[in-house]
C-alpha cells in the first residue's frame, strides 16, 4: 500500500512539474532597435530612391523603422526630430534641409541619449551632437569641371541648390576650383532649391537675359530635369544646343543620359550610402561617443567612357 501511494505521489510531483516547465511565461525576446527616418518631400526619383533604400538597409540591418514624412522646410524636419525624441527611438536619421540651426534640436536628442545621423548633408559646427554620412561632392565638382573643360566651353551657368545646404555649397567650390586655370569661365549662379519648377524658371531666365551659355551645371536630378523641360519646349535640344552636368543619378536622368540629352552624371551612390548608414547606425547604438564622418566617392558617368 504505502509503495502504491509512493508511486502514486511521484506520478502526481512529474506531472505538476510537466504542467509548471509548459506553461511558465516565455521570456521576452529582446526587442529591435527602432531607427527614426525624417523623409523630406523632393521632386526627383533619385531621392525618393535614397529614402526608401534607407529604410531597406535598416530593415536588412536589425532595426525596426519609424519613418516621418515632413514638408520641405527646416522646422517640419526640427519637428520631426522632436516627435522620434519624444517616441524614444534608437536612432535618428534625417538629410538637413540647411547647415545649420540644428543646435537646439541636436542638444534635446543628446540628452535624450539618442545619436542622430545626418545624411547626404552635413551639419555646420555640431560639436559632437551628430555623425556624418555623405557623399565627396566637392571633389567630384573638382572633376567634373576638369572633364567639362577639355569640352571647348568657355561660358558656364549653374543651377545652384538651397541656400546654406551643404552639399550646394560643396559641389559650387568644387566647380569653380576645377575651372580655375581653364578657358570656362563660371559666370552665372541662380538658386533653384533643388526643384524642377525652378530648374525650369531659370533656365528660361539663361536663355532670354544671358548669352553664350553653352553648359549649364545642375547641382540635383529634379533642377537638370526642369532645365530639359524647358529646352524641349522651347524646340531646343538638351545635350546638343545646351550641354549638361547633373549630380545625382536617378533614373529619369540616366534616360536622359542615354539618350544624350546629359553629357555628364556624377552618379551618387544611394545603395552605398543606406548601407554605410546603416552600418554607422550599429556603431553608435555600441558606443554613442565615438565620432562618425563617412563621406563615399563619386563616379562621374558621360555617353562614353568614364572620365
Amino acid at each position: 500500500m504505502l509503495k502504491r501511494l509512493g508511486g502514486c505521489l511521484f506520478l502526481l510531483l512529474c506531472t505538476v512539474a510537466a504542467i509548471a516547465l509548459t506553461s511558465w511565461p516565455e521570456q521576452p525576446a529582446e526587442q529591435a532597435p527602432v531607427m527614426g527616418i525624417v523623409c523630406t518631400a523632393s521632386e526627383d526619383d533619385w531621392k525618393d530612391e535614397q529614402y526608401r533604400l534607407l529604410e531597406a538597409e535598416a530593415q536588412a540591418h536589425g532595426f525596426d523603422r519609424m519613418v516621418l514624412r515632413t514638408e520641405r522646410t527646416q522646422q517640419a524636419q526640427i519637428d520631426a526630430i522632436r516627435a522620434l525624441i519624444v517616441y524614444r527611438a534608437d536612432v535618428i536619421v534625417f538629410s538637413p534641409m540647411v547647415q545649420s540651426g540644428w543646435e537646439n534640436v541636436l542638444h534635446e536628442a543628446k540628452q535624450a541619449g539618442i545619436p542622430v545621423l545626418a545624411v547626404d548633408k552635413s551639419l555646420a559646427q555640431t560639436d559632437g551632437l551628430a555623425g556624418y554620412v555623405g557623399f565627396g561632392y566637392r571633389k567630384a565638382a573638382r572633376q567634373a569641371a576638369a572633364y567639362l573643360a577639355t569640352q571647348g566651353h568657355t561660358v558656364a551657368a549653374e543651377l545652384y541648390g538651397t541656400l546654406n545646404a551643404s552639399n550646394a555649397q560643396e559641389i559650387a567650390r568644387g566647380f569653380r576650383e576645377g575651372f580655375e586655370d581653364t578657358r570656362t569661365t563660371l559666370k552665372y549662379s541662380l538658386c533653384g532649391d533643388f526643384l524642377r519648377s525652378r530648374g525650369y524658371e531659370i533656365m528660361e531666365i539663361f536663355e532670354q537675359e544671358y548669352t553664350g551659355i553653352t553648359l549649364v551645371l545642375c547641382q540635383n536630378d529634379a533642377m537638370a530635369l526642369g532645365a530639359i523641360d524647358y529646352l524641349n519646349a522651347q524646340g531646343l535640344q538638351p545635350g546638343v544646343d545646351v550641354k549638361l552636368c547633373v549630380f545625382g543619378g536617378g533614373d529619369e536622368v540616366q534616360a536622359c543620359r542615354e539618350k544624350g540629352q546629359i553629357d555628364l552624371v556624377a552618379q551618387c551612390d544611394n545603395e552605398e550610402l543606406a548601407h554605410e548608414t546603416a552600418h554607422a547606425a550599429l556603431h553608435l547604438l555600441d558606443d554613442p561617443t565615438t565620432s562618425v564622418q563617412r563621406e563615399i566617392p563619386i563616379a562621374l558617368q558621360t555617353g562614353e567612357a568614364a572620365p
